[in-house]
């Protein structure tokens, strides 16, 4: 015979019936049912035969009064500014509304302004994923505006027009600052060129730009992985940083943006490429002037950044090669040398290059402070050897 499972309410009735008996003292009743003399006190003196089972049902333990409650009109205050800015989470709400309330406010904490949220079903669930964790080496530290801007391609997508929209984004890595979010109808070098033309007239250079290795910005069939956009920024004296194949998360700030950036201006996309430029505009002017950030203590990253130094020089500057004779390529991508034409590549049409002989056989290419590869002067292969693929002797 199976053992009967027994419930709480019959439990509480069991205790009734026997304290009422007068069998057991109190003491030895609430032992035998494993509960304190307070709680059996509790319900004896609760139970009623009128109301029955209803009378030792669980009563609410909601306090009467709640002094510390969030007043109601900073609850519609913080509801208004979730509705004007629906991807804001609790920690950039409460420093907004910090900065645009009266100094006097008591504003609740980011946990309470959460609850609050949750309570009028503004917060989705969400399953969090596996990440990898972040790289840092041996990338540069960026701990100053202008050391290290951070420029990429967010995903196309066709507007409401059927236009191919392609979001080329430029983000200063250490404040956070969005320099351009500009839509473009293709991923090409020479509209990318023009944008980074009109950052660097308006905001300088900096001293290294990170990006991945698609083009424009790198190409596999290049020495040194250069473009002709990479290649201008070189010889601006900017260094390059590109991170590995299929590692988004080692420009991980910006990957970050382009999901903010996703769902306030592309979820969905706008009805025609010009609206879409528009929204662009408008999430810019809104991400550097008033979105607070957390990794910037709150604050927007116009508080942070500053020009650089380093302005547009008017003409490019040339490289200099100490102890060697300068090499410029054709519109072939090719150099001479020793009377034999040997091929680089046609990113660097019209570029001047270094020539280092390292022996009878070998002489070293260098374009500005990179080393392109090797040429072997005894090889059928006219073409540059990588370094480190050197054939032996």
């Amino acid at each position: 015979m199976p053992w009967k499972d027994t419930c709480p309410m019959e439990q509480k009735l069991q205790f009734i019936i026997e304290s009422r008996s007068g069998t057991l003292t109190m003491t030895a009743l609430c032992a035998l049912f494993g509960i304190s003399r307070q709680a059996g006190y509790k319900w004896r003196s609760r139970f009623s035969l009128r109301r029955g089972e209803d009378s030792l049902e669980e009563h609410t333990r909601r306090p009467h009064r709640t002094p510390l409650a969030t007043a109601k009109k900073l609850v519609d205050r913080i509801l208004r500014c979730r509705h004007h800015h629906p991807t804001w989470g609790p920690r950039k709400l409460l420093a907004y509304l910090r900065h645009q309330g009266l100094p006097s406010t008591r504003w609740p904490a980011a946990s309470t302004i959460g609850d609050i949220l949750k309570r009028h079903g503004l917060v989705k669930p969400r399953q969090r994923r596996l990440r990898a964790p972040p790289r840092t080496q041996p990338f540069s530290r960026c701990t100053s505006p202008n050391d290290v801007w951070c420029v990429d391609f967010k995903g196309q997508f066709r507007t409401g027009d059927g236009a191919l929209c392609y979001p080329l984004t430029v983000m200063d890595a250490a404040s956070r600052f969005l320099l351009a979010c500009v839509a473009l109808r293709a991923p090409e070098g020479p509209p990318v060129r023009a944008a980074f033309e009109q950052l660097f007239a308006r905001y300088g250079l900096p001293k290294a730009i990170r990006s991945d290795n698609g083009l424009p910005f790198a190409s596999s069939q290049s020495p040194a992985a250069l473009t002709t956009l990479s290649a201008w920024w070189v010889r601006l004296g900017i260094r390059l940083e590109r991170i590995d194949p299929g590692k988004p998360q080692q420009n991980g700030r910006h990957e970050r943006m382009h999901l903010t950036l996703k769902i306030e201006t592309a979820s969905p996309p706008r009805k025609s490429f010009a609206a879409q430029a528009r929204a662009f505009d408008a999430f810019r002017e809104l991400y550097n002037q008033v979105r607070p950030h957390e990794a910037l203590g709150q604050r927007p990253p116009a508080q942070l950044y500053s020009q650089s130094r380093v302005a547009l020089p008017s003409r490019l500057p040339e490289f200099q090669y100490p102890f060697s004779d300068p090499h410029l390529v054709d519109c072939g991508g090719a150099i001479i040398w020793g009377q034999r034409r040997f091929f680089v590549s046609t990113a660097l049409a019209g570029q001047t290059l270094g020539a280092y002989c390292l022996d009878d056989r070998y002489v070293e290419i260098r374009f500005g402070p990179i080393l392109l590869g090797i040429i072997d002067c005894t090889a059928f292969w006219r073409g540059l050897i990588r370094p480190w693929r050197r054939a032996k002797r």
